[in-house]
């Protein structure tokens, strides 16, 4: 396939000579993460041009269309804090939020990666509070104010419920 293509970037349905070396592909990038790849194995894989998540283009690419979502999701609501189970076109943001926040905290995040997100105000600790904030600034953008009705949900969430919550605390 290298020898042919050029790269090691299979799809996960391709077969060769009859055989699912997409699936195979597939398997080696799970168990690499598991742990459970031999790394004599993994180092042939590395040495053949392999890489663990496929294309470095196109996992730039797929990430810069993920940060363009979330640029416009800031011009919309102010922030970079996609609330729990939030999708934009179809792409669910807040979950690649999240992925970048653990990849920050391993260290496993591109340099130029992060910094293309500090530069956005992305904050790296999205507290509870913070999360429902966002709900809340959410609300008021659609409805024009933070009157909060006691039994509003939103996204799931017990908006309404929190903000009475924080009334009482004052």
């Amino acid at each position: 396939f290298k020898t042919e293509k050029g790269h090691c970037d299979v799809r996960r349905n391709h077969t060769e000579q009859g055989r699912a070396l997409g699936n195979w592909v597939a398997t080696q990038r799970i168990e690499k993460r598991r742990g459970t790849l031999e790394q004599s194995r993994a180092d042939r894989l590395e040495q053949a041009g392999f890489l663990w998540n496929g294309t470095k283009a196109s996992s730039d690419k797929k990430w810069d269309a993920m940060f363009a979502l979330l640029l416009q999701f800031k011009t919309e609501k102010g922030h970079c804090n996609a609330p729990t189970n939030h999708v934009e076109q179809g792409r669910a943001l807040w979950k690649w939020v999240q992925t970048q926040r653990k990849e920050k905290r391993r260290g496993t995040l591109e340099q130029s990666r992060a910094g293309r997100l500090e530069q956005a105000d992305f904050q790296w600790k999205a507290s509870q509070w913070d999360a429902m904030f966002a709900l809340l600034l959410q609300f008021k953008t659609e409805k024009g104010h933070c009157n909060v009705p006691h039994r509003h949900t939103e996204q799931g969430r017990a908006l309404g419920n929190w903000v009475k919550t924080l009334r009482r605390k004052k």
